[in-house]
């Protein structure tokens, strides 16, 4: 990360000292031992995410956004106490007062910070690599698992969720190329014309994508990263992970493949209703629409990075296999 890109972001959470500092704080609030070194994680849009490595281990930091209002903080952390008592393979987070937030006043700023354990291992992004079957099948459990999870959070806004597609299109509908507009028009009326009261709700993650799924020594699953995550159609999980994590650019058939053992995974654990089945590859198409929207806003308003490319890239490619609607018909009561 070069210094432009630092500035920017650190900008995050307006950090004006050393990282370092805020560290021994940390460190010294959780009695971790004495600071060694930090390790920025610059993948996600969101967070200001680390690892902190001390005398005593290393740990995940994750310092909230300034953008972040006190009651999306509040949400948050609501989210994180509830899947903490759940068996979801999931980081479990650290205890400051009792508590799992953090709040720290350094050089005139303050700091909302929460501490997580520390996965050693990679996430699918990192690791530039797509899940084989047997990880597929364990993210269909985890999802089940998590859909039925006894949380109604207080809805959070997430400018990618699939749920506000026709707001952020009616924003960025300027910056796609007109192929985009014409296809994505005629999305938008596939969208309207979905009774969003036959859809199943749940407790949906929301975001389980190759950033958010990592894979440790011993080859256990762990779903990171529940700052989207809110009470919506369940069918929404199995969209975001069909686009990405099922994903191969070099195979539609291959692609069909992982969606469909996906899917009829899922469906050991939560049964799918035929509606559900019939609107999934409208959901599917909303879930790689929204790739290249944002990220086309993103490139012509921010600038370029690697994984703007690699989303846009991603979304391009899976919204190209949109004919998924043949797969659901075997899974149909």
């Amino acid at each position: 990360m070069d210094k432009f890109e630092l500035k920017n972001f650190n900008k995050r959470i307006e950090l004006n000292t050393d990282l370092k500092n805020i560290s021994e704080l940390i460190c010294n609030n959780y009695d971790f031992g004495n600071y060694i070194s930090n390790e920025l994680i610059t993948i996600g849009y969101e967070d200001y995410n680390y690892c902190l490595t001390t005398t005593k281990g290393k740990y995940f930091v994750k310092i909230f956004n300034k953008e972040r209002t006190s009651q999306d903080i509040k949400n948050y952390l609501e989210r994180i106490r509830a899947v903490a008592k759940s068996e979801i393979s999931f980081p479990k987070p650290l205890l400051f007062n009792g508590d799992i937030n953090l709040p720290l006043e350094y050089n005139g700023n303050h700091y909302d910070i929460c501490v997580f354990e520390y996965i050693s291992g990679k996430n699918y992004f990192e690791l530039k690599e797509k899940p084989g079957s047997d990880v597929i099948k364990e993210l269909a459990k985890q999802t089940a698992m998590i859909n039925n999870l006894d949380i109604r959070p207080n809805f959070i806004y997430d400018s990618w969720a699939i749920i506000n597609f026709k707001q952020e299109y009616a924003k960025k509908r300027k910056y796609l190329p007109d192929k985009y507009k014409k296809e994505f028009d005629r999305l938008l009326t596939e969208l309207n014309n979905i009774n969003f009261d036959n859809l199943p709700k749940g407790f949906v993650h929301g975001d389980i994508i190759s950033t958010n799924v990592m894979i440790d020594k011993n080859s256990k699953v762990w779903i990171i990263d529940f700052a989207v995550s809110d009470y919506l159609p369940r069918i929404i999980d199995l969209a975001v992970i069909s686009c990405n994590m099922c994903l191969d650019k070099k195979s539609k058939d291959k692609t069909y493949e992982n969606i469909s053992l996906l899917l009829s995974e899922y469906n050991k654990y939560n049964k799918l209703t035929n509606y559900e089945l019939e609107i999934f590859g409208t959901f599917y198409k909303l879930a790689n629409a929204m790739h290249i929207l944002q990220t086309q806003y993103i490139i012509q308003t921010f600038g370029d990075s690697e994984e703007n490319q690699y989303w846009l890239n991603e979304g391009i490619s899976g919204y190209s296999f949109n004919d998924v609607e043949s797969l659901t018909n075997a899974l149909k009561q």
